[in-house]
């Protein structure tokens, strides 16, 4: 299955609080300790409940994840909960296409949308997710699509515009260019996007709450995208530097398989 994917501060240096090992920002609260127990390694978590349900084919322990983070938000306005319970939807709507359960996978991805888009006083990391789980969900929206385009282009820009070197911004400008037909202007710049994102790091400082996807990503869209473009050298080079840095990565260890056939 494909690797998703799958953050946080305004206007450029990630600051850390030295108690709490959270961003300053005036729209974060420190984190109480129930807070840090659920939010410590959180992307992890979820990715591997993500496994675990598909190994089981059933959504549960995606699902403890999910009503662990409702709880919490219901009793404190901390917007890391409300990022973390999107990107959390976003892989739920993975599980259930891959289920063929395409009304389901809407469903979820849905909330993962409204969840970003009703977030006022969004930073750069609030839209590079935005950008991401509205990319998930054009596949459903039909005539929608273009317009869903626009928006992804639009906050992919806003989240490079707040904070130039987060990769997850420059990640998710590329999947949207590679993805467009070329005869919509698809194609032209996701090279370029893709090699600014694998120059920059995963986190600008180590953090257990925050998020460090989108460079694995790009290494697996850049093979995608040489091979796509008939450069397999290119394709070759990029997938054993990725796997070099991501050594357990399915993606890149797939694509490995086909470059040596």
């Amino acid at each position: 299955m494909k690797n998703v994917f799958l953050l946080y501060l305004s206007f450029a240096i990630l600051t850390l609080n030295c108690s709490n090992t959270v961003p300053q920002h005036k729209t974060i609260m420190p984190l109480n300790a129930q807070e840090k127990e659920v939010l410590n390694g959180i992307q992890g978590k979820i990715f591997n409940a993500f496994v675990q349900s598909n190994i089981q084919k059933d959504a549960a322990p995606l699902q403890v994840i999910q009503e662990q983070l409702k709880r919490l938000a219901k009793n404190s306005p901390n917007r890391l909960l409300t990022y973390w319970q999107s990107y959390l939807q976003y892989y739920a709507a993975i599980f259930y296409l891959a289920r063929e359960n395409k009304e389901k996978a809407e469903e979820e991805i849905d909330i993962a949308v409204d969840l970003m888009d009703d977030l006022d006083d969004k930073n750069s990391e609030d839209y590079a997710l935005l950008a991401l789980v509205e990319s998930f969900s054009i596949q459903f929206k039909g005539f929608k699509a273009m317009f869903i385009s626009s928006s992804i282009k639009k906050n992919g820009k806003r989240a490079m515009s707040l904070d130039p070197k987060n990769c997850r911004a420059y990640y998710v400008l590329a999947s949207n260019d590679f993805y467009t037909p070329e005869k919509y202007g698809g194609g032209e710049q996701a090279e370029d996007f893709l090699l600014k994102a694998l120059s920059l790091p995963a986190q600008q400082q180590k953090n257990p709450y925050l998020p460090s996807w989108g460079k694995e990503e790009s290494y697996e869209l850049l093979v995608k995208y040489y091979l796509k473009s008939d450069q397999k050298d290119k394709a070759k080079t990029y997938c054993k530097e990725g796997l070099e840095v991501f050594p357990n990565s399915y993606g890149l260890g797939k694509l490995a398989i086909t470059l040596l056939d």
